[in-house]
């Protein structure tokens, strides 16, 4: 699945049936010579010259548009699409690789030629900007375009763990919104946040990228310094055991910190906080003005 970028599901059902109908190899799978990831400023400096380079397709741009962003907005996240073109890729890499050292930048590695490569996805999707407070570039995610149908997530992280001389990405924070504040959202997702954000007045807002992983957000909370949390994980989680599990392990960790913290809920209709404030918002555009 690694090798070719497809759902486990799909390799199982391809080495059991012994077939050979796999898209282009794009990795070769060398474990143990996984290099240090860079500092952030290094990091930062890759992925904005990469993001540079590349544009937003039709289909993207709208799908942001319709979740509520403005043109400026998806400008100023920096959103990209993953290039599915091998030479487009190509002429991309070449040119980063002449501009700086892509060791230790998670999402490149070197083929068995020792030619640097970036990592993609046979589906495609669109590149998420994972900033620190002060807007660097930590990492970057990737939405993919997957089919209906399909098991894999929808949101990964631009990595080259275990490819030859990659490097692995880590469980970075994002931070969007008003820095100033001493009262943050916590929810899960950097595109989810940065929506949210733009839709609240630019309230500020710290994405984990999975309910489990918060180990690094202690340092974020205590780095803004924080003084209240509100909890807006999607509303599955009255159903979800697991998710359930993940907010006991956020609370006890934010008790520990003495940050006050409150659970968020809305109209379970809406999953996520973005679809609830996406609809408040269109609702009040589209309402009748009232009477005198």
């Amino acid at each position: 699945a690694k090798l070719y970028g497809v759902s486990n599901k799909e390799a199982y059902h391809n080495l059991k049936e012994n077939l050979d109908s796999f898209d282009e190899k794009i990795i070769y799978l060398e474990r143990g010579n996984e290099q240090e990831v860079r500092p952030l400023k290094d990091r930062h400096n890759v992925y904005y010259d990469m993001l540079n380079m590349l544009s937003l397709n039709r289909i993207h741009f709208e799908n942001l548009l319709a979740r509520g962003l403005s043109s400026a907005h998806i400008h100023r996240f920096m959103y990209k699409s993953l290039p599915l073109d091998k030479v487009r890729r190509r002429e991309v890499v070449e040119k980063l690789s002449k501009m700086h050292d892509l060791n230790g930048i998670p999402g490149f590695f070197k083929d068995k030629l020792g030619v640097w490569q970036m990592y993609y996805h046979k589906y495609g999707g669109i590149f998420i900007p994972v900033c620190d407070k002060e807007g660097y570039i930590q990492g970057l995610q990737i939405r993919l375009d997957l089919p209906e149908n399909s098991e894999e997530k929808k949101f990964r992280w631009f990595s080259s763990r275990f490819f030859n001389e990659g490097t692995a990405a880590r469980s970075w924070i994002h931070v969007v919104g008003d820095t100033n504040a001493k009262e943050a959202c916590i929810t899960e997702g950097a595109m989810k946040s940065d929506i949210v954000s733009v839709l609240s007045n630019g309230r500020l807002f710290i994405a984990v990228p999975g309910v489990n992983s918060i180990a690094n957000l202690p340092g974020v909370i205590r780095d803004l310094g924080i003084t209240k949390v509100y909890e807006s994980f999607d509303m599955d989680k009255r159903s979800k055991p697991e998710v359930k599990r993940a907010l006991i392990s956020l609370r006890k960790t934010l008790d520990a910190m003495n940050v006050e913290w409150e659970g968020c809920s809305w109209n379970p209709k809406y999953k996520g906080l973005d679809d609830y404030y996406l609809a408040k918002t269109l609702w009040m555009k589209n309402a009748a003005p009232v009477a005198a």
